[in-house]
C-alpha cells in the first residue's frame, strides 16, 4: 500500500460542400508513379493531388471484400502525403499514412488510419523509436480527423488541432523518432468511445511497425503513447488494456493530461450548462455511434431544438463546436423529466466508458490541474488512488496548482515529454507510486528549456526546416 495526500447529427452535406469548394485548388501537387515498399507487398499511392476529407477522399475506402480477412493492423493502403503546418507551410519530414485493420468497440472488422511521420535520412542502428501521439479531436465529423488536419491544402478549420499535431510532430522527430497519428476515432467519428479508440490505437502501431519505410523493429520497438484531454481517452485505454489486446507490444510508457473519462458521469454533468457546455453534445453523440441503446435516446428522447443542436455540432471540429451553444444545459433536453445519465442502459455504457476496469502493467505519468474547469481533477485522484492500491504499479501523478485545463496543456508539456524521452531512452521508470502537487511544473529543472527548445523545432517545422536528421539513436 501506498501512502497518499492530496493538498488543496447529420449535417454532414453541408460540411463536405464546404470541403470540396475550399479544397480544390489548393493541395495540387506532383503524382509521381506509385511505387512498393521495400520488403513490402503493398504498394505506396503517390501523394493526392487534390486534399481531399475523409468523407470525399477514396483513399479512405479499402478495396472491397479484404477488412474481414485481415489480421489487426495489417496495411491495407499506404500513400504518400505533404504534411503543413496550419494546412498551409510544408513540414519538411518523411511521411505517409496506412488505411489498416481493427475493429469496433464489438469486435466487427473496420478500417482507419493513421499518419506515419520521420526524419529524413537513414535509421540509426537498431532502429527508430515510435511515439504514438493521440490528438484530442473532440468533434465527431471525419474532417475534423488528424489524417485530414495535418495535410497540405486541407481546411484549416480545426487550428486547434492542427497545432497539437505540429507540437507532437516537432517534439518527437526532433529526437529521431517516428511519430504516429491515428485516427482513432475509426470511420464514424466515436468522440468519447474509448474501446474503439484504444483498439485503434494499438493496432495503429502494429501497422506502423510493420511499415517498414517507418525505420522502426517490429513489436520489438520501444514505443511510448501521449494524449492530452480527449487524447487521454484512448491514451488511457491502452494503459489498461493493452495487455489484453495486444500483449507482443513494446510499450514503455504512456503519458496522459487532463484526463477526460476517470469519471465520465461526474465530466458529462460538470459541463452541461455551463461554459464548456459545448463539449456534452459531440460526447453523447459520439458515444451512440458504439452505443445503440444511448444513440435510441438521442432519436426518440431529444426535443426539437436538442436535435438541432445536435445537427449543428455533429458537423463542427473541435474549436467551433467547442464554443457554439454555451451555457445551454444539454441534459435538460430530453423530454419526459427522466435524468438521462440515470436510465439503465444509458448509465451502464457511461461506466463502461469510464477508466478503472483494469490496473496499468506499464509505467503511466499522469497530469491534472488542481482546479481544471473542464474536467474536474476529482475522478483522476480517485482513479490513481484505485491504482496506487495495486503496489505492482508504476504511476507518477503530478497536480499542477496554478493552471487549468488550457493552461495545463502548455505548463506541462516540459514534464511530460521529459518522461516520455526518459522511458524511450531506456531510463527505468520508478517504482511505485509517486504524486506531487507542485504549485507550477514550469520551476522544474530545465523546463523553460525544454519549452523553448520544442518552440524552436516548431518554428523550424512551420519554416520548413528539416528536423530530426541525426537525431537520436
Amino acid at each position: 500500500m501506498h501512502s497518499r495526500s492530496y493538498p488543496a447529427v447529420s449535417g454532414r452535406g453541408l460540411v463536405i460542400v464546404a470541403t470540396v469548394l475550399t479544397s480544390i485548388g489548393s493541395g495540387l501537387m506532383a503524382a509521381p508513379t506509385a511505387t512498393a515498399a521495400p520488403g513490402s507487398e503493398i504498394p505506396i499511392e503517390p501523394t493526392a493531388a487534390v486534399t481531399l476529407p475523409p468523407e470525399l477522399d477514396p483513399f479512405f475506402t479499402p478495396p472491397a471484400g479484404i477488412v474481414a480477412d485481415a489480421e489487426p493492423g495489417q496495411v491495407l493502403r499506404a500513400r504518400t502525403i505533404t504534411p503543413a503546418a496550419l494546412s498551409v507551410a510544408p513540414i519538411n519530414v518523411e511521411a505517409w499514412q496506412l488505411l489498416y485493420r481493427t475493429q469496433d468497440t464489438h469486435g466487427n472488422a473496420i478500417a482507419t488510419v493513421t499518419t506515419v511521420l520521420r526524419p529524413r535520412g537513414d535509421a540509426p542502428p537498431g532502429g527508430r523509436k515510435l511515439l504514438s501521439y493521440q490528438i484530442q479531436e473532440d468533434s465527431t465529423a471525419q474532417y475534423c480527423a488528424p489524417s485530414y488536419v495535418i495535410q497540405h491544402g486541407s481546411i484549416p478549420a480545426d487550428f486547434v488541432n492542427s497545432g497539437e499535431a505540429l507540437t507532437a510532430i516537432s517534439a518527437g522527430v526532433s529526437q529521431g523518432w517516428t511519430v504516429a497519428l491515428p485516427d482513432y476515432q475509426g470511420p464514424n467519428s466515436a468522440y468519447g468511445a474509448p474501446v474503439i479508440a484504444g483498439r485503434a490505437t494499438l493496432d495503429g502501431i502494429r501497422a506502423v511497425e510493420s511499415f517498414e519505410p517507418a525505420q522502426l523493429n517490429g513489436a520489438q520497438t520501444p514505443t511510448a503513447l501521449w494524449g492530452y484531454s480527449g487524447g487521454t481517452i484512448p491514451t488511457s485505454w491502452v494503459a489498461e488494456n493493452a495487455h489484453l489486446y495486444a500483449p507482443e507490444l513494446n510499450i514503455v510508457g504512456t503519458a496522459s493530461g487532463g484526463v477526460a473519462l476517470a469519471d465520465g458521469e461526474e465530466t458529462l454533468r460538470h459541463n452541461t450548462g455551463g461554459v464548456w457546455a459545448g463539449l456534452v453534445s459531440p460526447t453523447l453523440i459520439g458515444i451512440g455511434r458504439e452505443y445503440p441503446e444511448v444513440q435510441r435516446l438521442l432519436d426518440a428522447r431529444t426535443d426539437d431544438f436538442g436535435r438541432v443542436v445536435n445537427t449543428v455540432k455533429s458537423a463542427l471540429c473541435h474549436p467551433q463546436g467547442t464554443n457554439v451553444f454555451p451555457g445551454y444545459d444539454y441534459l435538460a433536453t430530453y423530454i419526459g423529466g427522466e435524468d438521462p445519465l440515470q436510465i439503465p442502459e444509458v448509465k451502464a455504457v457511461i461506466a463502461e466508458v469510464t477508466l478503472g476496469h483494469h490496473d496499468p502493467t506499464m509505467p503511466v505519468f499522469i497530469y491534472h490541474a488542481q482546479y481544471d474547469e473542464i474536467i474536474p481533477s476529482a475522478g483522476t485522484d480517485r482513479l490513481v488512488d484505485q491504482y496506487c492500491r495495486n503496489d505492482d504499479v508504476r504511476v507518477t501523478y503530478v497536480r499542477e496548482l496554478l493552471a487549468e485545463h488550457i493552461s495545463g496543456f502548455i505548463s506541462s508539456l516540459p514534464t511530460a515529454f521529459t518522461w516520455i524521452q526518459q522511458r524511450l531512452n531506456g531510463v527505468p521508470a520508478p517504482e511505485g507510486c509517486n504524486i506531487t502537487s507542485p504549485t507550477s511544473t514550469l520551476t522544474t529543472d530545465g523546463a523553460l528549456q525544454t519549452i523553448g527548445d520544442v518552440l524552436g523545432d516548431i518554428a523550424g517545422a512551420a519554416a520548413g526546416r528539416a528536423i530530426g536528421v541525426g537525431a537520436g539513436s
